[in-house]
């Protein structure tokens, strides 16, 4: 039997290269590499170091700038906050005064609408019990037409025919007119002369018809002679009184507001007429003058007479 060979296994060990040369130029050239690489490494991290800490400073500047800004920042709110706690405080004190104040208005009002309901009521009963006096005072003159007491809520008008209290022509206050007005200011002057309120108005009126052409040069329109007449009128009251001025007014009424047809004789003659109010409280006229009937001068020498216009 052929007999087959053996066969030996024998490991051949392969040679290892060095990772860096041990000598010669290329160790010399590795090294040198090797060095540059590790000095720009070391100069590139520097710089990058160096360029971090100054970050980090900047930042930390910032924060502390921001820190600082942060404690203004607080101290205003602080601030305010305590000024709108002040504010507030305030506020509530201005409510509670205008509460108060609120509350003090009404009371006043209060109290005055309760004295002028006290005063109305006085003043309508003070109207009322003048208005009867004179109603019996003037019965006559109210029955033959020739007077008339109306009352109202805040005055009293006495109302005069023109007739009654002017002469023949128109102007001049005749004898039995001027005992009308003195009966009339008789009475009312007790509480005139106790009253700071009271005031009188004085108001003529006339018909329709134009002014004569012989007086128109002195009296052009309806309105001059009733000007002329409430002029007398409140002259004689305050003669016979001796009352101030001021509490007088005079006012012209011309044709207008008429009480009866101007179409008829008879409501012309109701048309010609003097009313005399008292005002209470005081009232201002619908028609106010600015003559003063003090310096009216109504002689026969200077006014020509209105005969032939009206009887």
């Amino acid at each position: 039997m052929e007999q087959k060979p053996a066969v030996v296994s024998v490991k051949v060990q392969k040679k290892k290269h060095a990772v860096v040369p041990s000598g010669g130029l290329g160790a010399f050239f590795f090294w040198v590499s090797l060095s540059v690489f590790l000095g720009a490494s070391a100069i590139y991290f520097y710089g990058q170091y160096v360029s971090l800490e100054k970050t980090v400073r900047v930042l930390k500047e910032e924060d502390e700038l921001l820190k600082q800004e942060n404690q203004k920042q607080r101290a205003v709110v602080d601030q305010l906050q305590a000024e709108l706690a002040q504010t507030g405080s305030l506020l509530k004190s201005q409510e509670e005064l205008l509460e108060k104040t609120t509350q003090s208005l009404k009371a006043v009002e209060s109290k005055k609408r309760q004295e002028e309901a006290v005063s109305t009521h006085e003043n309508f009963t003070l109207i009322h019990e003048m208005a009867q006096k004179l109603n019996a005072l003037f019965a006559e003159e109210i029955q033959k037409g020739e007077s008339w007491v109306i009352q109202n809520p805040q005055n009293i008008v006495i109302r005069f025919s023109k007739s009654a209290l002017f002469s023949y022509g128109g102007i001049k206050i005749s004898n039995s007119g001027k005992a009308l007005l003195e009966k009339l200011i008789t009475a009312l002057k007790p509480y005139l002369d106790n009253s700071k309120e009271a005031k009188i108005e004085v108001c003529a009126y006339t018909d329709n018809d134009p002014p004569a052409l012989e007086v128109q040069n002195v009296y052009p329109t309806n309105w001059e002679i009733s000007a002329m007449r409430s002029a007398a009128v409140i002259r004689t009251l305050i003669q016979l009184s001796q009352l101030p001025e001021d509490i007088f007014s005079l006012a012209a009424g011309g044709a207008t507001k008429p009480i009866a047809d101007n179409s008829f004789q008879e409501g012309k003659e109701k048309n010609r007429r003097v009313e005399i109010t008292l005002y209470l409280p005081i009232h201002n006229s619908d028609f106010r003058a600015t003559v003063n009937p003090a310096s009216v001068n109504l002689g026969k020498e200077s006014l020509p007479s209105l005969k032939g216009r009206d009887e």
